[in-house]
């Protein structure tokens, strides 16, 4: 099977394997890899899911390649991986902090298409569409820009320790905070017809407990909101908990949004 580079991991075949499973398309965050999942990928915890990470361009698998410039470009990427797949079979969208909204995006970008949307969105670590920005960082300096992702946590030590390493992760991840911050102060929410279940760190000074409660005014349909202990990265800590909460969305909105 060739392998979709937007989904580098994806291990179902497009002629309907894994149709007994609902898979979680997992977006990632701002400089994120597909490979903050790939442990979620070949993990067997939560019986009946398939966690599919998700490759953006410019990075892991796809480092050769620019970043995305536009919100537009990305969602198309995984909308094209949603297309190959068989309509009817069901699916949700999982997304920390950017791959929320990216989540989102994709979800509206699903419902005024008239196709069939997740069975469930869950967005973790972030606003609200129509929030303030959080972290307009793009159009600092290096130094600044550097210093912005330090205090958020989340970056491996042998990241921080190594100039050739950090020279790779800067220009992506200042790529995808100036697309995120073109994007938040251009969307226009639209209320969605799936369920939306929002998690966020009760320590989080971005996304923090004043935020996620947000989420509610983007759908029509259930909406859950949780706390968990930690900061904005909360979900590296309590990942447990985290696929608890996905499983629980998937398994209260069985055929739903379809």
């Amino acid at each position: 099977m060739t392998r979709n580079r937007w989904t580098p991991w994806d291990s179902a075949t497009a002629d309907g394997g894994g149709m007994e499973a609902v898979r979680v398309y997992c977006l990632p965050h701002a400089g994120g890899s597909a490979g903050s999942y790939l442990a979620w990928s070949r993990s067997r915890q939560v019986p009946g899911l398939d966690f599919v990470p998700v490759e953006l361009p410019g990075r892991g698998t796809r480092m050769v390649e620019p970043p995305a410039a536009s919100m537009e470009e990305v969602v198309d990427g995984v909308l094209s991986v949603l297309a190959a797949r068989p309509e009817r079979e069901p699916f949700l969208l999982f997304g920390h902090s950017m791959g929320a909204q990216i989540a989102y995006e994709t979800t509206r970008r699903l419902v005024a298409g008239g196709r069939p949307a997740p069975r469930a969105l869950v967005v973790s670590g972030c606003r609200p569409p129509g929030s303030p920005v959080a972290m307009p960082l793009h159009d600092r300096d290096d130094d600044e820009l550097l210093k912005g992702i330090v205090e958020l946590g989340g970056t491996p030590d042998e990241v921080l320790e190594h100039p050739e390493l950090l020279a790779m992760l800067l220009p992506v991840m200042r790529a995808d905070l100036g697309l995120l911050a073109r994007y938040m102060e251009a969307v226009r929410p639209t209320v969605l017809p799936c369920p939306v279940v929002a998690l966020g760190g009760e320590g989080d000074r971005l996304s923090g407990p004043e935020w996620i409660g947000g989420w509610g005014s983007v759908t029509a349909a259930g909406f859950r909101r949780r706390v968990l202990p930690g900061g904005h990265f909360f979900l590296h800590g309590e990942v447990d908990a985290v696929m608890d909460e996905i499983a629980r969305a998937a398994g209260e909105h069985a055929g739903a949004a379809g």
